[in-house]
């Protein structure tokens, strides 16, 4: 779409749409505005019931918790702490919440929804994917916003079908100090936390903040560990007026084990303890799929880190300019990461194909002086290292006190590349470097090429305008906000290998003698090497309004579209594969209801999705690629409500139900296809209730919290399923007041799963059209943790 083209469209779009002011995602203007709505439309900011149930202000479905209800929580993952929200469902892998684990929205998985942290965008460029491991500690966040099924109009990201999910840093304290704690529990739990407020300094009162965690565990069931490092920071300076600017930033460090996940039959034979095993066995077992695999095989480990700033400033009383530069790094490893070798046939077997290399054949390529005939174990990492540079930046016009126009860009701009450097273990048996980066161990041919399961380098590049308005009307009880976004998305893509599909690569000069998929007699035909630019636009329209009925009640409708563009894996899977980006339409409407004692919402909703694309097995190249598997349809209730019946009791609940439905049957050929028409998409749980109860009494603090979550189906064939299930947690605290220099010491007891409940957690799906290949992981049991601390 061409720029003029891109500017007329729009401008008929706001004109369709009337105009308004965004509910967007967390940035620097987005945060200005709704501040300015909060305060002025409803004379009051963030009210909630125990950081839950928070009252919202914006003309579009949204729940929100606060650092009164995350502060409670056992240390983890703040995906555990949204968990009881409408509509949301976070699927754990660990007994801690901080390793591996899936979360949906509304019919969507993680990979379509976007995350945000201050304004910036946190989904992999490439494949928009999006781990635990990639949160900052718990503690830093003041508050969480979960956009129930739409984007932001200011969005700078190019996959949020399924809505957005932001996350707002704490301002450092004005005073001194210095809070430490110390936590301690099941499966040998340690983690260590340590947060220091530099207070106000300096001739302009600049405050900081920096915080630093250290986090061990063992898993919950086999052998395996959990090792996190962590710093965050974040400097702020007032500029007066309500203006200012901020640098924060993050690095982590992770190193874990994989848990073992288990097929449907194994689980509901009663085997809930299946796991990698705890020594290397023979070349057959130490590297199969099955329980006798060695859990060393199985690492994770990430380093990443961000650095993001904001800025505000009135250029003139009514012009406001905001600013938001971000820079990412990550370099990450993960999947099955040995395969084997046998030199006198040259053959590499990975996960689900075998070749012959020409360059391996005959070849001493472990230089022990022979030639082996049997197989032998090699480290086959998938190596990620993703740059990533993005700037948001806003130019806010009041126009006077009920009208407010916007104009918003974004640039983002990601170096995404991959790499598997296959390589020689350690002594024959270890991982040593676990991000493959030691070339002397790189496996090479007999030309002295390296050997790679893959290899290729992508470009993200995001160009995107957004224009908002916002008006209220009849004493302000009437509110439109609307708007429209354009982005215009490229992705530059190059390709060093032979490609089969994603997962199936020969990174050669020449293609080999035969490539034959693992288990079949089948040849398939690569696809060479290749360099090649694709790229989406579209106009995309967002409207909401909402109506205040009496003091107490409001009334809202919203309606938006998104896109999400082709994912990196998707594109390498065949170069003649033509993809359409996904799209989605979604109308909700909603109830709220806001009183000092009782706050609640309730909205129906409906969402069209077209081009839903999902990998699957291509009967015609015998290999698992990017399909699009047509159109689909979402739709709901969602409900939140919070109450204080009594002095000191918060009553919290929420629930929701999601109906989805394939409207399309898949076709491989002229005449036969997936019967995939009227199946529910899998991972989605129709049916989820929450409730949280938390009593103050004293110096004590007691809390409950419930969460039953329904049936879901591994894939669209809908025959497999992980049962319904219901997990409870609870908490007890004592706070002990000050303590000579300590103040506010506590001791808290978190338990979660308190009743011990079996249940599937997370679910793997292998082939999308058939129950065949899924994989379930495990909830962990009971798991107590002990939280000591103190301020100074």
């Amino acid at each position: 779409m061409k720029f003029t083209k891109s500017v007329f469209m729009a401008g008929t779009a706001m004109a369709g749409l009337l105009t308004a002011h965004g509910a967007l995602a967390q940035s620097t203007a987005t945060q200005t505005l709704e501040d300015v709505k909060e305060v002025v439309v409803t004379g009051q900011r963030n009210r909630s019931v125990g950081g839950l149930a928070v009252d919202q202000s914006v003309t579009k479905t949204r729940s929100s918790i606060t650092e009164d209800y995350i502060e409670k929580q056992a240390p983890g993952s703040i995906l555990e702490a949204i968990n009881l929200l409408p509509g949301v469902n976070f699927s754990d892998q660990s007994a801690t919440g901080s390793v591996g684990g899936d979360i949906t929205l509304r019919g969507f998985d993680q990979q379509r929804i976007a995350f945000m942290l201050d304004g910036m965008p946190l989904n992999d460029t490439g494949n928009y994917a999006y781990y635990p491991t990639m949160n900052p500690d718990s503690e830093i966040y003041s508050k969480v916003d979960v956009n129930l099924g739409t984007t932001d109009v200011d969005s700078p990201t190019a996959s949020a079908g399924g809505g957005t999910i932001g996350y707002i840093t704490r301002r450092p304290k004005d005073k001194f100090g210095v809070e430490v704690k110390g936590t301690f529990g099941t499966n040998d739990y340690a983690r260590e936390y340590v947060r220091v407020d530099t207070g106000a300094f300096g001739p302009w009162g600049t405050t900081a903040f920096i915080a630093a965690s250290n986090l061990n565990a063992n898993q919950f069931k086999g052998v395996g560990t959990e090792d996190r490092k962590q710093v965050n920071g974040r400097i702020y300076q007032s500029l007066g007026g309500g203006d200012f600017a901020s640098v924060a930033f993050y690095y982590n460090e992770t190193r874990n084990n994989a848990i073992y996940n288990s097929s449907l039959p194994t689980i509901t034979a009663g085997n809930w303890s299946e796991a990698y095993a705890s020594t290397i066995g023979t070349v057959s077992n130490s590297i199969s799929s099955g329980s006798t695999g060695y859990y060393g095989y199985r690492i994770n480990p990430t380093n990443n880190g961000n650095i993001r700033a904001q800025f505000k400033k009135h250029l003139t009383d009514n012009l406001v300019l905001t600013v938001d530069p971000s820079f990412q790094y990550t370099l990450a490893d993960g999947g099955t990461q040995v395969s084997t070798l046998t030199e006198s046939t040259g053959v590499l077997s990975m996960v689900g194909s075998s070749y012959v290399w020409n360059e391996l054949k005959g070849y001493d390529a472990n230089h022990d002086g022979v030639v082996s005939t049997t197989a032998y174990k090699v480290f086959s990492p998938s190596v990620t290292e993703t740059r990533r540079y993005t700037i948001n930046t806003s130019l806010i016009w009041y126009l006077d006190d009920h009208n407010t126009l916007r104009a918003a860009y974004t640039y983002d701009h990601g170096d995404h590349r991959q790499t598997g450097h296959v390589s020689l273990l350690e002594g024959g048996q270890w991982i040593g470097d676990v991000f493959a980066e030691d070339e002397s161990l790189w496996l090479r041919g007999k030309n002295g090429e390296e050997i790679q399961k893959r290899n290729r380098q992508s470009y993200a590049n995001l160009k995107q305008f957004a224009l908002t308005y916002a008006g209220s009307f009849f004493d302000s009880k009437l509110k439109i906000d609307a708007g429209v976004r354009l982005p215009d998305f490229e992705r530059k893509l190059n390709n060093y290998c032979y490609q089969i599909s994603s997962s199936t690569a020969y990174c050669s000069a020449s293609p080999g003698t035969t490539l034959v998929l693992t288990g079949t007699s089948s040849q398939i035909t690569a696809k060479a090497p290749a360099s090649w630019t694709v790229s989406y636009d579209k106009t995309l329209p967002n409207l909401g309004v909402s109506y205040k009925v009496s003091d107490h009640q409001t009334v809202y409708s919203s309606y938006a579209e998104t896109i999400s563009a082709p994912r990196t894996d998707s594109l390498y899977d065949r170069l003649s594969l033509d993809l359409q980006p996904e799209i989605s339409k979604t109308v909700d409407l909603g109830y709220r209801y806001a009183s000092p004692l009782v706050s609640g919402s309730i909205a129906v909703w409906k969402t069209d999705f077209d081009h839903r694309v999902e990998t699957a097995w291509d009967e015609t190249i015998g290999a698992s690629v990017a399909t699009d598997v047509g159109k689909a349809r979402m739709k709901g209730i969602n409900a939140e409500i919070g109450f204080k019946p009594v002095e000191g009791l918060d009553i919290y609940a929420s629930s929701s139900y999601t109906d989805t439905e394939m409207l399309e049957n898949v076709y491989y050929s002229a005449t036969a296809y997936n019967p995939t028409k009227g199946k529910k998409l899998g991972k989605i749980p129709s049916i989820m209730h929450a409730v949280n109860v938390d009593y103050e009494h004293g110096n004590w603090d007691f809390g409950v919290t419930g969460k039953y979550t329904g049936k879901r189906y591994a894939s669209l064939a809908n025959g497999d399923a992980a049962p319904g299930y219901t997990v409870w947690n609870a908490n007890v605290s004592y706070d002990f007041g000050d303590i000579g220099p300590m103040k506010s010491s506590y001791v808290r007891l978190n338990v979660k799963n308190l009743f011990n409940e079996k249940y599937i957690s997370a679910i793997s799906t292998g082939n999308v059209f058939y129950d065949s290949g899924n994989y379930f992981w495990i909830g962990a049991p009971i798991t107590t943790m002990v939280t000591v601390g103190t301020k100074f």
